[in-house]
C-alpha cells in the first residue's frame, strides 16, 4: 500500500510546519505550502531533503490560480489523500478599531480559501472515494473572546460549513476534522495582525487588554502528534472506538475547560429561558 499524501498549507510556521515534518518523518509523502517559500530556505530545504515537496501559494488567491495549485499539486504523486488547511492568522483588537479592510482580509485567509481549497479537492475524493479533510480551527471557533471577533467569526464560519460538509460527504467515504487547539507555543501571537488603529485608553486593563496578553500552555508538537494520530488511527487514537466518528478535535485542557464552560452557559440559557422556548408550539400539538 503506498504512503499517503499530504497537501498541507501554511508550513512555513505552526501546526501546518509540524505536521509537515512529521508526516515526512512517518514515511508519508507531503507537498507543503506557504506564500513566501523565500522566507524560509532552511525549512523548505529540510522539506525536501525528507522527500517532500514545497509549493508558492496564498490562499487569498482567486480560485482559478488555486485550481491549478491544486492540479499542480495533485500531477505530484497522482493524488491528494489528506488536505489541511493550516494557513491563517489573527487580528487581534477591539472591534471598534477594526477597519472594513481588515475584516475581510481575516475571513478571505481564515475562511474563503480553506472553503475554495475544500471544494476544490473534493471531487477527485468523491471519484476515489476516500480522501481526509483536516480544519485547523480553534477553541475560538467554539467560544468568542474578547479581541478576537473577527477571528471568532472566522472560525465559526469555518466550524459550521465543516459541521454541514462532514454529513454531506461521509457517506460518501470523506473525512472532515476540525482541530480546535488551546493556546499552543507556535507564533500565532507574534504574527497576529493588530488593527492600525491603536487601542483606545477605555479598554486598557478591561477583558480585550487580558486577552491579547495571554500566554502559551501548550505544545506544538505533541498537539500535532495527536492530529497525525487520530488522522492515521496510530499512537494514542489507536483502538480508540468511535473517533472515526468524531467531527472536532479539542486540544489542550485549556481547550476542554472552556468548552465546558461553553455547554454550561448553554445548559444555563435553555435553563432561564424555558419558560419562553416552550410557549411557542402551535396549540394542541
Amino acid at each position: 500500500m503506498s504512503p499517503p499524501i499530504w497537501f498541507i498549507t501554511g508550513c512555513s510556521s505552526g501546526f501546518g510546519r509540524s505536521l509537515a515534518l512529521l508526516a515526512l518523518r512517518s514515511g508519508h509523502k507531503v507537498i507543503a505550502t506557504s506564500r513566501n517559500p523565500s522566507k524560509t530556505p532552511g525549512l523548505v530545504s529540510q522539506v525536501e531533503k525528507l522527500g517532500g515537496v514545497w509549493h508558492a501559494l496564498d490562499v487569498c488567491s482567486p480560485e482559478p490560480e488555486l485550481a491549478k495549485a491544486i492540479e499542480k499539486a495533485t500531477n505530484v504523486w497522482g493524488r491528494i489523500d489528506i488536505l489541511v488547511n493550516a494557513a491563517g492568522y489573527a487580528l487581534l483588537g477591539a472591534f471598534e478599531t477594526i477597519s472594513d479592510k481588515e475584516a475581510r482580509a481575516q475571513m478571505e485567509t481564515n475562511f474563503f480559501g480553506p472553503l475554495t481549497l475544500t471544494r476544490l479537492v473534493l471531487p477527485a475524493m468523491r471519484a476515489r472515494h476516500s480522501g481526509t479533510i483536516v480544519q485547523i480551527s480553534s477553541t475560538t471557533g467554539l467560544e468568542a473572546k474578547p479581541s478576537r471577533s473577527l477571528y471568532s467569526a472566522s472560525k465559526f464560519g469555518l466550524e459550521s460549513f465543516s459541521e454541514a460538509l462532514y454529513h454531506e460527504v461521509k457517506p460518501l467515504g470523506i473525512r472532515v476534522l476540525l482541530v480546535e487547539p488551546g493556546w499552543f507555543g507556535t507564533n500565532f501571537a507574534h504574527a497576529a495582525v493588530r488593527p492600525k488603529v491603536q487601542l483606545p485608553g477605555e479598554y486598557e486593563g478591561s477583558p480585550v487588554q487580558q486577552v491579547l496578553d495571554a500566554t502559551a500552555t501548550n505544545d506544538t508538537e505533541k498537539g500535532c502528534r495527536a492530529v497525525f494520530d487520530v488522522v492515521t488511527g496510530s499512537g494514542l487514537a489507536e483502538g480508540v472506538e468511535g473517533l472515526e466518528e468524531v467531527i472536532r478535535l479539542p486540544l489542550g485542557k485549556d481547550c476542554v475547560a472552556r468548552i465546558r464552560v461553553k455547554i454550561e452557559e448553554h445548559q444555563n440559557m435553555l435553563n432561564v429561558t424555558e419558560k419562553l422556548w416552550s410557549s411557542t408550539a402551535v396549540d394542541g400539538s
